[in-house]
């Protein structure tokens, strides 16, 4: 399954998308609000529990491709929520973009064409979104694809004084979504 917005084509991984992403997965500016940046290894294994997403649930991070030079935008997509917590079972959304793509609408156009094939195709109920309550880039994105704020939770993967374990949770239902976007 391929999608396409106006600048971008959505697609499933490539061996030719592993390095940029691990490259991607090293910029501490890109991680700032991830405990850590990736080594290869972990890039890589990344990569493959997505692959493994997508075959066993038909849906997962789609690579993001520029349509005017083909460079690699970063990801964008579905994943179930691996963990317990009071919203989950749940369809997460999320992303994740070179720092030299910042700023150009590109994590707003991916998300919501994900969205679009979610309601309109997979026919999920509701998505949600997270992030830590210090990453207000994100939670921006989150607003600006038409989310809603739905509370706050410690993230379990994280210790409880961490300073990213305070998290925000944002939904939208099958119902609240509008703003269709896919090309034709």
């Amino acid at each position: 399954m391929v999608l396409e917005t106006e600048r971008l084509i959505l697609r499933k991984w490539q061996e030719s998308d592993w390095e940029p992403f691990f490259r991607m997965n090293s910029d501490p500016r890109v991680m700032e609000f991830f405990p850590s940046i990736l080594s290869k290894e972990e890039s890589d294994r990344l990569i493959e529990r997505i692959q493994i997403h997508f075959d066993q649930n038909g849906y997962g991070r789609w690579v993001l491709e520029s349509k005017e030079s083909a460079d690699f935008v970063g990801f964008t997509g579905f994943m179930n929520v691996g963990f317990a917590s009071h919203f989950t079972p749940a369809v997460e959304i999320g992303w994740r973009i070179p720092f030299s793509f910042w700023g150009q609408g590109y994590a707003t156009e991916a998300a919501s064409a994900c969205l679009q094939y979610g309601f309109s195709t997979l026919k999920f109920p509701e998505v949600v979104s997270f992030t830590s309550i210090l990453n207000l880039r994100s939670e921006s994105v989150m607003k600006r694809i038409g989310f809603k704020e739905a509370g706050f939770f410690a993230h379990p993967s994280l210790p409880v004084d961490h300073i990213l374990s305070d998290h925000v949770l944002y939904k939208i239902s099958n119902l609240e979504w509008n703003t269709p976007i896919l090309k034709s």
